[in-house]
């Protein structure tokens, strides 16, 4: 969910129920991945 909305930390804690801090981490986690994504190459 968080790759694909975007990685919105409200809208995760919101959706979820989970704890503001549980949703940052998630969010974090999700850009890192999003992130490392656009640096790789094409096959």
């Amino acid at each position: 969910m968080a790759l694909t909305h975007g990685a919105a930390p409200l809208h995760l804690a919101l959706v979820f129920g989970i704890d503001e801090k549980t949703a940052i981490r998630y969010a974090d986690s999700a850009r890192a991945l999003l992130d490392q994504a656009a640096e790789q190459p094409l096959r």
